[in-house]
């Protein structure tokens, strides 16, 4: 059983969920998502942010703070998505937004909750099915409380609970059905590379193939299913208009 934390919450802490616009798979590689966590430790320092907690999935990631007030935490998260879309821009290429919205948060009054949470953060990668055991997933904190190093701010973790891997192993057991924020977990495919594979399936040589409306239905029907991708990003990515495309795939304009 993990060991009771000693002390109540002081200041304030905060579960935060940023997701890709369009259910972007705005963290589709290792690459992008080392960028993100560097972002993470880069300007927790300059805000005074401590870092309990954190997951960089594919298409969203979850980050557990203790900050001194709003202002801190909005300064600091303002901070790491503006460097972090930066550079995703630069990257691939593009312009525009990259996160949905600005982000999410979700206020943690109790202990149990700031532990529960933080379960539920690290179990990500397995409820999405991604791997088997959370200790395997490297864009994780869990992985930094085992090894005892990493972004995590242990000095300021370890007033509320133990931070010794056999505590943090000893929580994860058993506080991992904790459910907290509401949002989509499921981990969608990056956008380019399931639009590669459609262009090889269906032996597409042009742009002018892709307009055809039987043709069209299945590769935005594919895309927004394995991608998650709204509407308006498909018909960007497919270079038609937005529309004309609503009306070729009979989608009604509340959807």
């Amino acid at each position: 059983m993990p060991r009771t934390p000693r002390k109540y919450l002081d200041g304030q802490h905060f579960h935060i969920m940023v997701q890709g616009i369009g259910k972007e798979h705005i963290f589709p590689v290792e690459e992008f998502k080392g960028y993100y966590i560097t972002c993470l430790q880069k300007f927790k320092e300059k805000t005074n942010t401590k870092i309990l907690g954190f997951c960089v999935m594919g298409n969203h990631a979850h980050i557990l703070l203790s900050v001194d007030s709003v202002v801190t935490l909005a300064l600091f998260m303002k901070s790491v998505n503006f460097e972090y879309a930066r550079y995703y821009n630069r990257i691939r290429k593009r312009v525009g937004y990259v996160f949905r919205e600005r982000y999410k948060s979700e206020v943690i009054k109790k202990i149990e909750h700031l532990v529960c949470c933080l379960a539920y953060i690290h179990n990500n990668p397995v409820k999405a099915k991604m791997i088997k055991n959370a200790k395997d997933y490297k864009y994780s904190s869990y992985v930094n409380y085992l090894a005892g190093e990493g972004a995590v701010d242990f000095y300021e973790a370890s007033k509320y609970y133990d931070v010794s891997p056999k505590n943090i192993r000893a929580i994860m057991k058993e506080k991992s059905m904790a459910e907290w924020l509401e949002h989509d977990d499921k981990d969608y495919e990056d956008e380019y590379v399931v639009l590669e594979d459609l262009i090889r399936k269906y032996n597409i040589c042009s742009r002018e193939q892709i307009k055809n409306n039987n043709l069209l239905k299945k590769i935005v029907s594919a895309l927004r299913e394995r991608s998650g991708i709204s509407l308006r990003r498909a018909a960007i990515l497919l270079e038609v208009n937005r529309e004309c495309l609503r009306k070729t795939i009979s989608i009604t304009p509340s959807l």
